[in-house]
């Protein structure tokens, strides 16, 4: 082989392999602070890159979500919201009152998020809190819906990860999330066999799975047992402190503070409460 072809497969391979570690598998492999950096690099372009459209949002998510609940006013958790993309779909909704707390580590993609919430006027039924959705900050059981949307596979232990959406889930409340298909990425897809045991193993009942996009099945599933429907609150009553893991949150001038131990989380400008600033 001349030095000249070589020199080209060797660019080759590097190319390809920076595309796959870097683009088709979104840093992943390189570590959870990649994986942010990247979403924060992409967070102003990510809608283009996305392209959602409006009517298959209410379609495919809304309305099949308040068709599987008992009422329109449930609370919802949507996990690694990105830039409001279920928060969106549920408050375009003619039917929904419920109220939506959004979750996501990236600091540019909630960003986003609450300016489009704010455009939208969808204040009064959301709150985003910038904070890692592998450590939620509220207490067991205290959701009626939670979602998680094209974001398990890039956490740093994706069945962790799961673990710590179902906690949060009250018995019998709604779970929606998705599986990867169609793309290589060892150690973090699952087969939709692998994937319904894997809930079934963790007491999620009833789970199916339905053909939504190129890369992502959805999958729509409930908590066994049984509790009371909780309803829409203000999100400051469901959280419990980062610290003293008390539920004792209350709104204050400039942000959040737990009135037993005093922990701060700062409201930012564009209305993100800034659970990882906590102080």
């Amino acid at each position: 082989m001349s030095p000249l072809v070589t020199a080209l497969v060797l660019i080759f391979i590097v190319g390809f392999a920076a595309w796959w570690l870097l683009i088709d598998t979104e840093g992943v492999y390189l570590g959870k602070r990649v994986v942010i950096w990247l979403y924060d690099v992409y967070a102003s372009r990510y809608d283009n890159i996305k392209q959602y459209d409006d009517v298959e949002e209410h379609i495919y998510l809304a309305q099949p979500l308040l068709a599987k609940i008992p009422a329109t006013d449930p609370l919802v958790l949507d996990v690694a919201t990105g830039t409001g993309r279920m928060p969106l779909a549920l408050c375009q909704h003619a039917r929904f009152e419920g109220h939506i707390i959004g979750v996501e580590r990236s600091r540019k993609m909630i960003a986003r998020a609450a300016e489009k919430i704010a455009n939208e006027h969808f204040d009064e039924y959301v709150t985003l809190l910038w904070a890692d959705g592998t450590d939620l900050p509220f207490p067991d059981d205290s959701f009626d819906v939670v979602s998680c949307m094209e974001a398990l596979e890039f956490m740093p232990q994706p069945e962790a990860g799961l673990d710590e959406i179902i906690r949060v889930l009250r018995p019998g409340g709604l779970l929606l999330t998705t599986r990867r298909v169609n793309t290589y990425m060892p150690g973090r897809l699952w087969d939709e066999s692998e994937m319904a045991d894997m809930l079934s193993e963790r007491g999620i009942v009833g789970a199916t799975f339905h053909v939504w996009h190129t890369d992502y099945d959805l999958v729509w599933a409930q908590k066994g047992g049984e509790s009371d429907f909780i309803g829409a609150m203000p999100a400051h009553e469901s959280m419990i402190c980062p610290r003293c893991q008390q539920q004792t949150i209350v709104p204050q001038a400039a942000g959040w503070q737990c009135s037993n131990c005093n922990l701060g989380m700062p409201t930012a400008d564009e209305g993100v409460i800034e659970v990882l600033r906590a102080t």
